[in-house]
């Protein structure tokens, strides 16, 4: 860790953004002074990323603080359908194309779902939301979402800069980045400060 200048002001704490920190957004900080399991995630809460030597074709991707994507917090059964076993961990589906990784723990009475349980919650859902619960042999079994909370983003969520500048910063902070481009640019020609 080092120093670097920010606006006349200096970063206390700064480290090279490694492939370990970057890619798909991961809840867990990245920040080995915030993460005292030894893995690290992602989010890199609130950093900037100063550019090095960058190409005219550089660009980065990142995503803002802020940013998020709905996980489902409850749900109500709407109808039990037929053909189901009791089971932990089905997979759902849903019409809402940003929407995935839900999953439930479901009660079977005479092969309809009477009561449902929430596995994973998943990401992208909307209160209103009608999920379908799959499982080989049911069908018709539907549960409509009730309540949302916070959740990690999709890499989707991402913007990206393009003609980055050498030796500049970012011009807003970052939680996560989701990828770098360009003529022989690696993650190790960038810094994240704090």
């Amino acid at each position: 860790m080092g120093l670097i200048a920010n606006n006349g002001t200096f970063l206390a704490k700064v480290m090279p953004l490694t492939a370990t920190n970057s890619g798909t957004p991961d809840s867990r900080p990245a920040w080995v002074f915030q993460n005292q399991s030894g893995t690290l995630g992602t989010n890199l809460d609130s950093s900037v990323i100063y550019c090095g030597v960058m190409p005219a074709d550089a660009s980065i991707s990142v995503i803002m603080p802020g940013t998020d994507l709905a996980s489902v917090d409850a749900f109500a059964l709407s109808t039990g359908g037929t053909g189901y076993t009791a089971a932990a961990g089905l997979p759902t589906t849903t019409a809402n194309v940003n929407a995935s990784g839900l999953t439930v723990n479901t009660t079977v009475v005479g092969g309809a779902i009477t009561a449902i349980a929430l596995g994973a919650t998943g990401s992208g859902y909307n209160v209103g939301d009608i999920i379908t619960v799959v499982q080989g042999g049911g069908s018709g079994g539907t549960a409509v979402i009730t309540k949302v909370g916070n959740g990690t983003p999709i890499s989707a969520q991402a913007i990206t800069f393009v003609g980055l500048q050498s030796g500049s910063i970012l011009p807003v902070s970052v939680d996560y980045v989701t990828g770098v481009a360009g003529t022989g640019v690696t993650v190790l020609d960038f810094l994240i400060g704090r």
